[in-house]
């Protein structure tokens, strides 16, 4: 048998298998002015979108307004100037466009009203401050009125405390006391009822301490929190404000340019 033509052959097979398999060489693609603009006009859609759910989520926000609350004001400030990401991005990707797009009159419309709508939008922003401060001082007074009432209730319990525990000469009366209190009772039979009481004045004593130590600290613990977040909120509502307003100020052109064509 001749096995050197069946060898060249199965080589042969090895070789056209080996081509097929290589992969075309595909030239790099130029990006054209038409995929270009197709491009840009992908962000000015995710723009017009991101102004969509952002007049959602204002909505969301102010809506049922309850302009008389503090609280409800200072929140919904807050959370406007958390959501200005999201138009302030809108606004940008619908003015992007570049040095070969062709803008119609219907669009050009459209972006002098945007272009005018940053304008008051930047205001209100800016209006927020002096809102976001006088909130800020009625919260923090809020907050020095409830402790001071909740320390002024400790002390008056503690008062009628003291009152019934020096009106009280009974040990059982006492041990009762204590019982009430939620008071370790360290009493012993052979104690006098007077000692017992100094004990029990003792633990009301070192209770009271803890309790106004826990309300002091649970105080400062929430105005450190306001005073935070006040200067979060207040120094955003600035840089918001200004972002717009300065936005406003670089559309100019969709505004001027039908006067300077004409």
């Amino acid at each position: 048998m001749n096995l050197i033509p069946d060898l060249q052959g199965y080589i042969n097979l090895k070789i056209m298998k080996a081509k097929n398999q290589e992969k075309p060489y595909r030239k790099p693609i130029q990006i054209t002015e038409i995929i270009e603009n197709h491009s840009f006009g992908l962000l000015r859609f995710l723009g017009y979108t991101l102004l969509i759910f952002s007049l959602i989520d204002y909505l969301a926000i102010l809506i049922p307004p309850r302009l008389t609350d503090p609280g409800w004001e200072f929140q919904a400030i807050g959370q406007v100037v958390d959501h200005v990401w999201s138009i302030l991005l809108g606004f940008i990707f619908i003015f992007l466009y570049n040095q070969t797009s062709i803008i119609k009159p219907r669009q050009l419309s459209i972006l002098k009203f945007f272009s005018w709508v940053a304008l008051p939008i930047g205001i209100v922003y800016l209006l927020m401050l002096p809102l976001g401060i006088n909130d800020s001082l009625t919260l923090y007074k809020n907050i020095n009125n409830q402790f001071t009432n909740q320390q002024a209730q400790q002390q008056e319990q503690l008062q009628k405390v003291t009152e019934k525990l020096n009106a009280t000469n009974s040990s059982q009366e006492l041990n009762n006391i204590a019982r009430a209190l939620n008071l370790p009772n360290t009493g012993e039979a052979s104690q006098s009822p007077q000692e017992l009481k100094n004990k029990l004045s003792q633990q009301i004593q070192t209770v009271s301490q803890n309790a106004v130590t826990a309300v002091n600290t649970a105080k400062r613990e929430q105005i450190k929190n306001l005073i935070k977040n006040a200067l979060r909120i207040n120094l955003g509502a600035i840089i918001s404000g200004v972002c717009f307003i300065t936005l406003w100020r670089l559309t100019r052109w969709t505004r001027i340019i039908e006067k300077n064509l004409g």
